[in-house]
């Protein structure tokens, strides 16, 4: 009885912090964005450096045709190559106006962002195959409708020798604690915590390095997944 009543006192405040979120404004959720990456920007900045270095699908040093998919407040612009162009695809354009403010502040005017795609990730409707030398999608997989359809439309638009960057979230199959936390939240709040190891390694890519990271920061875990 103890371990239900605590349980609950827990799972409160985050059921209203999601009610807040539905029927409010975006300003919260660009809070909650920038909470979010802050806690992972020096990891990021690790694994952008690594896997641009990879790309080799763009061999007469052009701008870099990058395509993100869930673009949020465009946290991820300051890692982007200099001169790049940038396709950006998402299911709603709320975010807009704190994408703008977010090129002005981290200086990216250098950024040509081409097009804006409001559609779901399964389809990519107007970006042709073979026209991106990056894909990078940071925590939409948990919220997608079929994670193989997505996968295999980033595999179709990526050039030969271009590269995903990806980071999501997963059940954690090592920690007990965690992860029967993670069965409560899906239970309650209808999150999904999924084995991406598993799901990501089941799509087309040819070449595949995946790697473990945790963000200790649990109001962050815990704003992450209400998002979800």
């Amino acid at each position: 009885m103890f371990w239900i009543y605590l349980i609950g006192v827990m799972l409160m405040p985050i059921i209203a912090l999601k009610l807040f979120m539905k029927y409010f404004s975006g300003t919260f959720l660009s809070l909650i964005m920038k909470l979010m990456h802050s806690n992972i920007e020096t990891v990021k900045t690790k694994l952008f450096d690594e896997a641009i270095s990879k790309i080799k699908s763009n061999k007469k040093n052009d701008r870099l045709e990058i395509l993100e998919l869930g673009i949020g407040t465009g946290e991820n612009f300051r890692h982007f190559p200099k001169g790049s162009n940038v396709t950006i695809l998402d299911k709603t354009d709320l975010f807009l106006p704190y994408l703008n403010e977010s090129i002005k502040k981290n200086n990216r005017n250098d950024l040509n962002v081409s097009k804006l795609v409001v559609s779901k990730a399964e389809e990519m409707v107007g970006i042709e195959s073979d026209s991106m030398d990056l894909v990078v999608h940071t925590f939409i997989l948990c919220s997608v409708d079929d994670h193989l359809k997505v996968m295999n439309q980033v595999y179709r638009v990526l050039k030969p020798g271009g590269v995903c960057i990806f980071m999501e979230h997963s059940i954690d199959n090592e920690n007990k604690p965690r992860k029967i936390l993670q069965k409560i939240m899906t239970v309650v709040l209808g999150d999904r915590f999924l084995d991406m190891r598993k799901i990501i390694s089941s799509g087309p890519l040819e070449e595949l390095q995946l790697k473990n990271y945790e963000m200790n920061n649990i109001l962050a875990v815990i704003l992450q997944e209400v998002l979800s």
